[in-house]
């Protein structure tokens, strides 16, 4: 069946980080703020709470205000800019190469993430995608509303839509419940024998979408 509509995740689908600080650079400035991450169980509930916040929050500074308030209850000004500064300057995006390679397809293209559009409002991807963070969809990746929101929008059934993404859990199983096609993009080749159809570059997604 003739591909009508493409659905993009964001991280690691379409964009990846242009700084170069690891995960642990980002704990030890949190460290020198007074935010203690001294388990592995501290860490992954900062993470959530991080992934959750950067949904929600409308710029630098309001995520380090309520990431703050939820993690040490410190909110001067200097603090909150200083964390701002930081994500300012370490929180960069920019476009995988292959990227030019879907934007060419006739089909209709969008992105659905689950994060806010200041986190990548740089890079012009409007000009080629119709993007739908949770303030569209009120919803978040897994939840299959998230994904029917742009289904609807575009007025396209589930079977003639496609979902691209680099989490099977997260992008594409529920995706796939719902009767879309769905394609994993690993472009590290390590996922060995995913359930689903797997690709290692955007350049390979033309050859399975029957357009």
């Amino acid at each position: 069946m003739k591909t009508k509509l493409i659905l993009f995740d964001l991280f690691g689908t379409l964009i990846c980080p242009a700084a170069k600080l690891k995960p642990e650079d980002f704990f030890a400035f949190y460290q020198k703020l007074g935010i203690q991450l001294k388990t592995k169980e501290d860490m992954k509930m900062f993470t959530s709470l991080f992934a959750q916040l950067m949904s929600e929050c409308t710029n630098f500074q309001d995520l380090s205000q309520k990431l703050l308030e939820k993690t040490i209850q410190k909110t001067d000004n200097d603090t909150v800019n200083k964390l701002a500064d930081f994500y300012q300057e370490n929180l960069v995006y920019q476009l995988y190469d292959d990227v030019q390679e879907v934007i060419n397809l006739s089909c209709s293209k969008a992105i659905l993430t689950g994060s806010a559009p200041f986190l990548f409002s740089n890079l012009g991807l409007e000009k080629n995608f119709e993007i739908f963070t949770p303030q569209e969809t009120k919803f978040k990746k897994p939840d299959p509303q998230a994904f029917l929101y742009p289904l609807n929008k575009f007025g396209v059934k589930p079977e003639e839509a496609m979902m691209i993404g680099d989490e099977i859990e997260r992008d594409l199983i529920p995706a796939q419940k719902l009767g879309m096609r769905v394609i994993l993009i690993d472009r590290e080749n390590k996922i060995e024998s995913p359930p689903v159809r797997k690709i290692n570059s955007l350049t390979e997604l033309k050859n399975y979408l029957g357009l």
